[in-house]
C-alpha cells in the first residue's frame, strides 16, 4: 500500500512491489493476478480501514455530534497516512474501468456506512463528504509545506468547520436543497 500510495498504480512497478514486500514478483502475480488486482485490493482495504477508524470514532453518537467526532477523527489521522494517498492515487487511476468501478464500491460503501452512524439528512453528508475531499486535495499537494503554510489560504482551508455548519444544513427546506 506504501508504495502505491507514493507513486499509484501507473507509476509503480510490480518489482518495486515486491522488494518493498519481501517476496518475488511472480508471487504477486501467483497471488493477485495482476498489478491492477493488487491495486484494487489496497484501494478497498484503505476505504475499509478509515471507515472503521471513522465509525469507532463516533461510537454511541448521532446526528452532527458523530460528524464533528469522525470530522476530527479523520483531520487527526491526515498526515503520512497511506490511507489518504493511496485514495487519491485510487481517485486518479479511474480512467481504468477495474479501478473505477472498486473506488465507486468502496467510496458508496463508505458513505453509507458514515450516513448511517450519523443519522443525518443527506445535503449534511454531502457537505461532510466534500469537506473530507478538500482535506484529502490538501494533504495530496502538500499544502502545510515550508513553501505555502504561511499562506492565509492553507489557514482558511484547515480551519475547523464549526458543528453549526450541519446543524444548520439540516433545516434547509426541500426548495433550498
Amino acid at each position: 500500500m506504501l508504495e502505491f500510495s507514493r507513486t499509484g498504480l501507473f507509476g509503480t512497478s510490480a518489482e518495486v512491489i515486491a522488494r518493498a514486500a519481501g517476496v518475488t514478483q511472480p508471487y504477486i502475480f501467483r497471488l493477485f493476478g495482476s498489478k491492477t488486482k493488487l491495486f484494487v485490493e489496497c484501494v478497498r482495504i484503505s476505504f475499509a480501514q478509515s471507515t472503521a477508524r471513522m465509525l469507532d470514532a463516533a461510537e454511541g453518537l448521532s446526528g452532527v455530534n458523530a460528524l464533528v467526532a469522525m470530522g476530527n477523527q479523520y483531520r487527526s489521522n491526515l498526515e503520512n497516512n497511506p490511507d489518504v494517498l493511496i485514495q487519491g492515487q485510487a481517485f486518479a487511476a479511474c480512467a481504468n474501468e477495474e479501478v473505477r468501478e472498486a473506488v465507486r464500491e468502496a467510496y458508496g460503501s463508505q458513505w453509507r456506512q458514515l450516513a448511517e452512524q450519523a443519522g443525518v439528512e443527506p445535503v449534511q453528508m454531502k457537505v461532510y463528504m466534500a469537506l473530507g475531499l478538500l482535506l484529502n486535495d490538501l494533504t495530496v499537494i502538500d499544502a502545510k509545506s515550508s513553501a505555502s503554510a504561511d499562506e492565509q489560504w492553507v489557514h482558511d482551508a484547515y480551519t475547523v468547520i464549526d458543528s453549526s455548519v450541519f446543524a444548520a444544513l439540516g433545516t434547509l427546506s426541500n426548495v433550498e436543497r
